[in-house]
């Protein structure tokens, strides 16, 4: 009862995925990235070792094919997992267990790969990746993985086991830029409606971003906060 857009911006290298669930807390589970590197998701019955150790394993010098396929064979229960890993240079990697809820599976795009289970039709993958090629608002990569999520869900979301449609009670967006100090990691923990309060939240975050990696780089003559936000740059 997952759905999840992984994309990239071969004009920035960012990686990034916008992930959308009616399990609490997705964000400090599922998505895992290694900005220039890769971006991944654990889901289904999620495992977050699996991500972690297919980023552990690349930044130990194994391709990402190798990473993938490594840290699959070590899980115990792998038929009831969805893995996807979105490197910045190569292929998607898709793993969907044999015991994975139906509607379920992925389907790549130019540039982005959506993969989901539970989901309430065969329609909700397509416009996922339609959301991102042809994005509801804006153009940067965050403004594409958030309207792939506005898309799945207006195509029908997610089914629960008795076929009724779950809210999404949780969501995270994860984007990673090469030589930024840290991503861009937003969550919604805990929600009734929780794409929508993503948005909000990006939308609130975006412009202390920067500040942030500068307080972080080199803090010295930084306004405050306050200052920052009422315009001083």
């Amino acid at each position: 009862m997952t759905f999840t857009i992984l994309g990239k911006d071969p004009n920035t290298d960012e990686l990034g995925i916008a992930i959308a669930t009616y399990s609490l807390a997705v964000g400090a589970t599922c998505p895992k990235i290694l900005p220039g590197i890769g971006v991944s998701t654990s889901q289904a019955s999620t495992n977050p070792a699996i991500g972690e150790e297919i980023m552990e394993l690349i930044e130990d010098g194994s391709t990402p094919v190798e990473a993938f396929m490594e840290a699959l064979a070590n899980d115990e229960h792998p038929e009831f997992r969805q893995i996807a890993l979105l490197p910045l240079n190569g292929d998607p990697l898709i793993h969907s267990g044999e015991n994975i809820k139906p509607v379920s599976g992925h389907l790549n795009g130019e540039n982005c790969t959506a993969i989901g289970n539970f989901l309430a039709n065969d329609e909700v993958l397509p416009a996922i990746v339609d959301g991102f090629s042809n994005p509801s608002s804006g153009t940067t990569l965050a403004d594409r993985l958030i309207s792939a999520l506005e898309a799945g869900k207006q195509a029908g979301g997610q089914s629960g086991s008795g076929g009724t449609h779950l809210p999404e009670r949780s969501a995270a967006l994860l984007i990673g830029a090469p030589g930024e100090r840290f991503p861009i990691d937003i969550r919604v923990d805990a929600s009734t409606d929780a794409i929508p309060d993503l948005r909000a939240i990006y939308n609130t975050y975006l412009p202390m971003h920067e500040f942030y990696l500068k307080r972080a780089d080199n803090p010295t003559n930084l306004p405050s906060q306050d200052d920052w936000v009422n315009g001083a740059r």
